[in-house]
């Protein structure tokens, strides 16, 4: 892999690097609703659950720590930043977590804290909005999100990819789309 020095990738945390599928399923079905993985992306589960329901789980997977640091890794994310940050280009994570505390203890829990993702590097917001702001304060030219509706709202950022593991978004979409981090680095 060459050296890029025109791009600055900017990547989302959960769904693109944490993979929640599994425990999304657990958390529904103690609620009575069984979903399919590829039901539990974000833009899919939230057309499924009821949003009292959809928030607890929300809430478990990102404010309860017993549960917050079980989530695993997407497959081969750790290889593919590592590879990335070998080889360049530069990269920043830009993440709509309000409690920045366990997303950081994740992350180390991972080995992805400090040694890919830190203070410098790492960046917690609320909205889509802010998320877009610091983009465009950083200079990002490169975003990988899950969702359609959060890279609707990047408008600071010239190239953004859809990270649609589970192929869900029919049809032609204005993103480049890509379903693994092995598509990603190819």
């Amino acid at each position: 892999m060459q050296k890029f020095t025109e791009k600055f990738i900017g990547f989302d945390l959960d769904g693109v690097i944490i993979d929640h599928a599994r425990q999304k399923m657990r958390l529904a079905k103690k609620f009575g609703f069984r979903l399919k993985p590829e039901e539990t992306p974000s833009e899919s589960i939230k057309k499924i659950l009821p949003p009292e329901i959809l928030r607890k789980i929300q809430l478990a997977l990102y404010e309860d720590p017993e549960i917050a640091l079980l989530a695993p890794l997407m497959a081969d994310a750790k290889s593919g930043i590592a590879k990335i940050k070998k080889h360049g280009p530069p990269f920043v994570l830009i993440s709509r977590r309000r409690n920045s505390e366990i997303a950081i203890k994740l992350l180390k829990a991972h080995g992805l804290w400090p040694t890919y993702f830190n203070d410098r590097n790492a960046f917690f917001v609320i909205n889509p909005e802010d998320k877009n702001i610091k983009a465009g304060e950083l200079g990002v030219t490169h975003y990988i999100d899950d969702e359609m509706n959060i890279l609707e709202k990047l408008t600071a950022v010239k190239n953004k990819c859809l990270f649609d593991r589970h192929n869900i978004c029919l049809g032609k979409i204005p993103y480049h789309r890509i379903n693994s981090w092995r598509q990603l680095l190819d």
